[in-house]
């Protein structure tokens, strides 16, 4: 029985997937490299979606390839250490970042992207990625001023004047 067990330590020890075991679990659970090859799986998925052009299809193939690297690394961040839970939710901002415009009622993927970061950044106050990260996407998301001249909205003049509405200065109810 032994034997058998030595002999699953030694697949385990360099596994980026489960390998075959003869005593079940066991050797995955005294190496605890469940959640390493969770984390490398997950980070395999950003790898392909980050790959995944739009295609023929109308980007069917890259949301669905997005999805299912989203969704392993919600799932690796939500069960892994701290640390690596970080660079998961590192790789969710990038992916949220890089995403099409969400439907109504989503939140949108700039947000989500800040949120990840965030996370990232909470987590392991040292990561030098997920600080960058958070901050790039945060003074990309700032505003840069107001528009000087004409003003393309509605309006009868359209000179872009201050206000809520496009209608004449000084009309309304």
């Amino acid at each position: 029985m032994l034997a058998l067990l030595a002999v699953d330590v030694a697949r385990w020890r360099h596994a980026t997937s489960p390998p075959r075991t003869f005593v079940g679990h066991v050797a995955e659970d005294m190496l605890g490299t469940r959640d390493d090859v969770a984390l490398h799986r997950a980070v395999h998925a950003f790898r392909r979606a980050e790959s995944t052009p739009y295609g023929f299809d109308n980007g069917q193939t890259q949301t669905r390839v997005r999805v299912i690297a989203q969704a392993q690394l919600s799932g690796v961040a939500s069960t892994v250490p701290a640390r690596e839970a970080a660079q998961a939710y590192d790789l969710l901002g990038v992916l949220a970042w890089g995403a099409p415009t969400a439907p109504q009622g989503v939140l949108a993927p700039a947000d989500q992207a800040v949120a990840a970061f965030t996370n990232a950044a909470r987590l392991a106050p040292t990561d030098v990625a997920a600080k960058r990260n958070l901050e790039i996407a945060l003074r990309a998301l700032e505003a840069h001023g107001s528009r000087n001249g004409a003003n393309s909205g509605t309006g009868p003049r359209g000179t872009g004047h201050g206000g809520a509405g496009a209608g004449t200065a000084g009309s309304g109810y």
